[in-house]
């Protein structure tokens, strides 16, 4: 049967970049349906590297249109990014005094269109055809997307589909880019032996720069988007002032720096097993307890240090709420877990004067 030529449209398209883990929109019209079929069906397949990373179907009950959201096959594209190289640069930069450059390109991702019935006789379903699009292609070009997403308040300024695309909200000014989400109403406060980050979007990717915190990126280091950089740079703390270096995956997918503050407080948990062992020989046997022991996990309290409402509000929504995070433990970044050291985390109360803080425990990931 010949192929059915439809049209492509909506939050989708060749050439355009959107945010993995937001809704990602496809519109199909101008499908055709033979009279007969009981159940109509249009199946939609997206691939990456010719392999399916998504299967929708949907029954269409006759009619020409239908939409589907597959942002959750972008998500699965992503699902085994690790970062490590990310890292590493932050890594080297730490180590030196220049800055360390890293960019992560998109990943490209194309589309497949089938219409299916469902066969009334033996319950089977069936392809009647594959579809085209209008310039005759059966694997439809599609777009490229970015590991991270819009929040639901960005979500609600979108006004029309093609400001979701990621270029819209490219080279806007913003500091870092748009894929950093750290504020822009006051510098970062960070330690002196702390690195910090420009994140940008750019045409080929998303740009992570490191450089160490009292040093001047040269401007061939700093991203075309992070222009004014100089009126953001951090504020060196004096030496006394013990803070340790987080890495963590924000949002939006890119790597971000910051500097927390370290209490005075540490906990080692050993882990031990008891086992009960026979002693033998023995006219009577007899038995005994013992116990093996295990290098246990280190647990730190750790604090932001003193914020304004807007950065408070950034530790707690972005650094607690991260899925990855990094320390600087022992001259390395190593990977840690966060957990905030209260159920409830209060940004800000106007009935005290002081500014607030947001306190966390760091555990070390990994086991001895």
């Amino acid at each position: 049967m010949a192929n059915n030529t439809v049209t492509v449209s909506g939050m989708f398209g060749a050439g355009h970049t959107y945010f993995a883990d937001s809704p990602v929109v496809i519109n199909i019209s101008g499908l055709a349906w033979p009279g007969d079929s009981p159940f109509n069906i249009v199946r939609v397949e997206v691939l990456h590297n010719n392999q399916v990373v998504g299967d929708f179907r949907a029954e269409t009950g006759g009619q020409s249109r239908i939409s589907f959201d597959i942002s959750s096959a972008l998500r699965a594209i992503w699902i085994d990014e690790d970062f490590r190289d990310e890292v590493a640069d932050a890594q080297t930069a730490a180590e030196g005094n220049t800055a360390e450059l890293w960019r992560r390109g998109y990943l490209h991702y194309y589309l497949r269109i089938y219409t299916e019935y469902l066969s009334s006789d033996d319950g089977g379903v069936y392809t009647v055809t594959q579809c085209e699009d209008e310039d005759g292609h059966t694997d439809i070009p599609g777009g490229q997307c970015l590991l991270g997403g819009l929040t639901e308040w960005e979500r609600s300024l979108i006004t029309e589909a093609a400001d979701a695309d990621v270029a819209h909200w490219e080279h806007t000014g913003v500091r870092n880019g748009d894929a950093s989400t750290k504020p822009t109403s006051t510098p970062e406060r960070v330690g002196r032996d702390s690195i910090t980050s420009w994140v940008d979007v750019n045409t080929n990717g998303t740009q992570s720069i490191f450089f160490p915190a009292n040093t001047v990126p040269q401007d061939d280091d700093t991203p075309s988007a992070a222009a004014g950089w100089d009126g953001h740079a951090p504020i060196v703390l004096r030496d006394t002032q013990p803070y340790t270096d987080f890495l963590f995956v924000n949002r939006r997918g890119a790597v971000e720096t910051c500097s927390g503050q370290m209490l005075e407080a540490m906990e080692i948990n050993v882990a031990t097993t008891k086992y009960s062992r026979v002693e033998r020989p023995a006219f009577t046997p007899t038995r005994t307890l013992i116990t093996i022991s295990k290098e246990g996990r280190r647990s730190w309290s750790m604090s932001s240090g003193a914020q304004t409402r807007e950065w408070a509000e950034w530790w707690t929504l972005e650094f607690l709420m991260a899925r990855r995070h990094w320390m600087l433990y022992q001259g390395r970044y190593v990977p840690v877990t966060v957990e905030p050291a209260k159920k409830n985390t209060s940004i800000y109360d106007r009935a005290k004067q002081q500014m607030p803080s947001v306190e966390f425990t760091v555990t070390l990931a990994l086991e001895g």
